[in-house]
């Protein structure tokens, strides 16, 4: 599927001033990354969400509101034109923790979550694994203060300018959940791994009732591929319904993830996959 040309109609007064957005960015070191979302036929909205390494996720920075910028820059000729995305912050004062950060992250590979002040505003992102902002800093202080200015920015550009994401801003101090196969499974939390078993089982989910999460992830940790446990598709369930894309099974590989989108109908809730690895 393509993008179609659309009309960009005149946006409402004042859509060009300056925002008002979060004090705090949020970073995601590449390396801690185990999956992350494809976007749309668009090519900027990511569908689905990150999934992180246990025990770290996303690091949030307080970032100067004023002083935040994000731009990107087109380049190179017409038949390998690019663009390389960036963002500058201030971190004011001259804490031991930003010496540490800035000292000890030097050259490494960032991806930047960018919230807008309301909830209900899409969070802005900035790179992905394959392409990456590498970080530097420089440090200032004098009559006017201290102030450190944190600069993430692309080395080489990619086809992608920046993404908008709707999911969750999962911090490093979550712990995952972990779901046996061998019993009924009625609750899920954002992210969950899935219990090695003895034998291979099938996942079975038999109410979700009360459940608040908008998307769900299961992570594999069987290293034996016979023994891992399967998700797969199921239409007729009674009161929740599987949908997998081609209707093909998932099974718990170490290292596989697999993401639904959760919808309630009246009679059921319905997981309807978005991704997986």
């Amino acid at each position: 599927m393509s993008y179609t040309l659309k009309k960009l109609i005149k946006p409402s007064a004042g859509a060009g001033a300056p925002t008002t957005g979060n004090r705090f960015a949020f970073l995601l070191p590449v390396d801690n990354a185990v999956s992350f979302p494809d976007t749309d036929a668009n090519n900027v909205m990511l569908n689905g969400q990150p999934v992180y390494k246990e025990g770290t996720a996303l690091v949030p920075i307080y970032i100067t509101n004023s002083s935040q910028e994000y731009s990107y820059e087109s380049q190179g000729d017409q038949d390998a034109r690019s663009h390389k995305v960036k963002f500058i912050g201030t971190h004011p004062g001259t804490e031991r923790e930003a010496l540490e950060f800035a000292q000890n992250n030097l050259d490494k590979e960032f991806i930047i979550f960018i919230p807008g002040c309301q909830s209900t505003d899409n969070v802005k992102v900035l790179g992905r694994p394959c392409a990456p902002l590498i970080f530097k800093s420089n440090h200032k202080s004098g009559k006017d203060g201290s102030k450190f200015e944190f600069t993430f920015e692309q080395e080489i550009g990619s086809k992608y300018i920046y993404f908008l994401y709707n999911g969750p801003l999962v911090t490093q101090d979550m712990v995952y959940t972990e779901v046996d196969f061998t019993t009924a499974l009625t609750g899920l939390s954002v992210v969950q791994k899935v219990k090695n078993t003895v034998a291979a089982q099938a996942l079975k989910i038999t109410s979700l009732e009360g459940n608040q999460q908008n998307q769900v992830t299961f992570i594999g940790q069987e290293k034996d591929a016979a023994k891992a446990g399967t998700i797969s598709e199921d239409l007729a369930g009674l009161k929740v319904m599987i949908i997998t894309k081609d209707g093909l099974q998932w099974k718990a590989i170490e290292g596989s993830t697999i993401t639904f989108e959760v919808y309630s109908t009246a009679s059921k809730i319905v997981l309807i996959e978005r991704w997986r690895t």
